[in-house]
Parts: C-alpha cells; sequence; structure tokens
C-alpha cells in the first residue's frame, strides 16, 4: 500500500493533497473514489488536509455548503 492509500483511508490523515498536476489530481481522486471535479471542488472548499476533504465528500461540509 503507498503512503497515499494510507492516508486515504486513515480516518484521521492531515496529510496534504497537491491537485496543483492533473496527473497528482487524477492520483488522489483515484485513491479517495470521487471524480477529480469534486476532489478540485473539495480542495478549494476545505483546503489540502484529507481528514477535511473526506469529510466534506461525505457530507460533513458538502451539506453545509449546499444549505443543507
Amino acid at each position: 500500500m503507498t503512503d497515499n492509500a494510507a492516508a486515504a483511508k486513515e480516518p484521521g490523515s492531515h496529510a496534504e493533497i497537491d491537485i496543483g498536476s492533473p496527473q497528482r489530481l487524477a492520483h488522489w481522486a483515484r485513491e479517495l473514489s470521487v471524480p477529480p471535479e469534486a476532489l478540485e471542488s473539495a480542495v478549494k472548499a476545505v483546503g489540502p488536509r484529507v481528514d477535511r476533504i473526506k469529510d466534506y465528500l461525505t457530507g460533513g461540509g458538502a451539506a453545509k455548503q449546499s444549505g443543507g
């Protein structure tokens, strides 16, 4: 398992996602099982930390952002 895969699976991971290149964006999108566009939106909304991104993507922040 790569370090990124471990970070993607660790609930409280403080690893940071670099979406500065299409390759890194695609890689992290695969690791987190989300479309690249969703990952990019999440990073823009909550920053690059994996734990915050996962919370956002699973409804913790997405619901707040959409008014729900």
